[in-house]
């Protein structure tokens, strides 16, 4: 797999999730500091990333989960 940089205006997707209040206990998760939930219908509600400039590190909080998308990130599969 080849993976070619980035141009200088790419962006990345980043998902965040923690517990709420920083509790490993808690029922609620937060999804970059939303709570998540069903919604009335009882259908999984939009996941909403956050952009950001993809020459930044990742950044993981503590006791959390990242999920990075790399839109932009050229990969090349070589099949045989």
């Amino acid at each position: 797999m080849l993976l070619t940089a980035p141009s200088k205006t790419s962006t990345r997707l980043e998902y965040h999730l923690t517990a709420a209040n920083g509790d490993l206990h808690s029922q609620v998760m937060l999804l970059n500091g939303n709570a998540l939930g069903v919604t009335l219908d009882r259908n999984i509600p939009t996941l909403t990333p956050v952009q950001v400039d993809s020459s930044t590190p990742i950044s993981v909080a503590p006791l959390s989960i990242v999920f990075a998308q790399l839109p932009d990130a050229g990969v090349q599969i070589c099949g045989s």
